[in-house]
């Protein structure tokens, strides 16, 4: 394969739809600068016959056309469009014909991959959506299945028989099997009894148990509670969307008299996760639905009807799967067979990047408000400084390793907004509503932390009705700590707004942190501890959560940065700010109320 630069296309030619795109550089986050979907099903298209009609294969010649004239628009040459088939174009019996026609109308050659390369590569989608991975990954299209296992961290057993490259490790006998989802749904259509269709279950099963053992699975994937399994795949993301819907409903919004359909406050398929137990659940009550009783009745965010029709198969398949592999989580993603390409174009040092500090730090730099590295490595350290070690610990649920510096390149961005809408976008900077709604590597709890931290760096609730749901997507434990280190923020730039962090340090004014358990202590003694009052909370881990009191140091000379109304007004406040119960403004919904984990002392020289 010839090499590509940026910008570059690129086309995934799928059972079910083919999807295209434009990547304007060969970076982590790899930035997006246009994607479409045809809505071509070359696998329905063949029927019996594996015969790829003609009309289709017209449409799909019109649709490389119209590609290329994008890409054209674009700056793209010719040369660095890269054009992939998968499934349903290898079981084609007019394959080399159809792809003969393609090359001869448009001159772009198309690479069919194999079985083999089809799940590599869409193991590196996957890689390319996450920041770490270590699981196994399943990819359901229209034709096809793909089972295997990914890693990033680099595996310790040197008999391990997987193919590493650049810190990543693939399964060296990755699967496809050909149930995918509009295949199974073709072959549940046959069947004229619950013989037949026990008969095809029994089938499914087996052959994944062959895959489950040819694909000889690292034994440190496996916990006592099951694998991590990390889907992408349309027909896989349609039960992602489809659990979305359902949790709304039962978890996250308030319960009214509406007619209005309530949404899941983070409707993006990346990073969204359920549990095991939620995946079973959902795969037995849609199984045996009939697929025109969905289409008529399921009206789901990103679900058609063509899709709704498939979700039965879907979930067949997912039935036979908990059959043979036990699953504790399963994460869905984004990234397929498209973004694994890109991914491995990618230079082994962008590889070890991560892709949320990488697509963060490339939308900072197109504001003019953007912060200095002097500035940003300044308020890095005022923040540590007054954090306990174990917030910044990798293990962490609220994962602040990542996202406090994440949230400092972006905590400037809204400031010159009026007052009243400061805190509404920087909020909605990580959702689904915001500028980094593309930025892959987040969880869904993730970009909620995010969003919190930056609506309290601004000024604090959002008069949202999604703000509600995002909090108790966070846990208690968690929006105080996104409190305390946004009013710490709000503190730093109220100090020196233009010079922020660099000036705070100049003036003399200082923080240190003593364990509530150990008043004597001081900032370097970060045993844990934590209060009492959340024994059922999932999140209450006194070894994550300790509490902490800070002391804002006042310089012992006069400062006008430091003593001006206007500062000494947030210091004065800040105790009030940080420890204020009141979390929901939603009247109908039981407020949220916070644990008194940090407290705040203003110390005079």
């Amino acid at each position: 394969m010839a090499a590509i630069s940026a910008p570059f296309g690129i086309v995934d030619m799928g059972s079910n739809g083919i999807r295209f795109g434009i990547v304007s550089a060969l970076a982590r986050h790899l930035p997006v600068a246009y994607e479409e979907r045809a809505p071509i099903a070359l696998l329905d298209a063949q029927g019996d016959e594996r015969v790829i009609p003609a009309d289709v294969i017209e449409q799909v010649i019109t649709s490389f056309k119209r590609f290329k004239t994008i890409c054209r628009d674009a700056g793209v040459e010719i040369s660095n469009i890269q054009v992939i088939a998968t499934e349903a174009t290898r079981v084609a019996v007019n394959s080399k014909e159809f792809l003969d026609g393609i090359y001869q109308a448009t001159g772009l050659t198309v690479s069919l991959l194999t079985k083999q390369q089809e799940a590599l590569i869409s193991a590196s989608g996957i890689v390319g959506s996450y920041n770490h991975v270590n699981g196994l990954t399943m990819d359901l299209g229209g034709g096809s299945v793909e089972v295997s296992y990914v890693m990033t961290s680099p595996p310790t057993d040197k008999k391990l028989d997987a193919i590493i490259s650049d810190n990543i490790c693939v399964s060296q006998h990755p699967v496809s099997l050909p149930y995918g989802a509009a295949a199974l749904k073709r072959r549940l259509a046959k069947c004229k009894s619950n013989k037949e269709i026990d008969a095809l279950f029994h089938e499914v099963v087996s052959e994944l148990q062959k895959a489950h053992d040819a694909s000889n699975l690292p034994h440190f994937l496996w916990s006592k509670d099951g694998y991590e399994v990390y889907m992408s795949g349309g027909g896989f993301r349609a039960l992602g969307y489809l659990s979305m819907a359902i949790k709304a409903q039962d978890t996250y919004m308030p319960r009214r008299s509406t007619n209005r359909q309530q949404m899941y406050p983070i409707p993006i398929i990346n990073g969204y996760s359920m549990s095991g137990g939620e995946l079973k659940r959902l795969a037995k009550h849609y199984r045996n639905k009939r697929p025109q009783d969905l289409m008529s009745k399921l009206k789901v965010f990103r679900i058609s009807k063509r899709r709704a029709s498939m979700l039965p198969a879907s979930c067949f398949l997912v039935s036979a799967i908990l059959q043979v592999f036990k699953i504790k989580r399963v994460y869905f993603s984004e990234g397929g067979v498209r973004q694994g390409f890109c991914y491995q174009l990618l230079s082994p040092e962008e590889k070890q990047k991560d892709p949320l500090l990488e697509g963060v730090k490339a939308y900072a730099a197109k504001s003019e408000f953007t912060l200095s590295q002097t500035e940003f490595d300044a308020i890095y350290d005022i923040l540590v400084n007054a954090l306990p070690e174990i917030y910044l610990d990798p293990r962490h649920p609220l994962q602040l390793h990542r996202l406090l510096p994440a949230a400092i390149h972006l905590s400037n961005l809204t400031s010159h907004y009026p007052k009243e809408t400061r805190a509404f976008v920087a909020f909605h900077m990580p959702l689904a509503g915001g500028p980094l709604a593309n930025v892959p590597g987040l969880l869904h709890h993730e970009r909620a932390i995010l969003a919190v931290l930056l609506a309290f760096r601004q000024g604090g609730a959002v008069p949202d009705p999604i703000f509600y749901a995002v909090q108790a997507m966070v846990g208690r434990k968690g929006i105080s700590v996104c409190k305390y280190i946004g009013r710490l923020m709000e503190l730093v730039f109220a100090v020196s707004p233009l010079n922020p962090g660099v000036g705070l340090i100049e003036s003399g004014m200082s923080f240190t942190i003593v364990l509530a358990e150990d008043p004597g202590s001081d900032s370097s003694d970060n045993s844990s501890n934590s209060s009492d009052d959340e024994e059922n909370e999932e999140e209450d881990n006194r070894d994550f959560y300790p509490s902490v009191q800070l002391r804002i140091n006042l310089p012992d000379v006069e400062s006008s940065l430091v003593n001006a109304p206007a500062v000494m007004s947030v210091i004065e406040s800040i105790d009030k700010k940080v420890n204020n119960k009141k979390f929901d403004m939603d009247e109908e919904r039981q407020p949220l109320k916070c644990p008194s984990l940090f407290s705040v002392e203003v110390l005079r020289k």
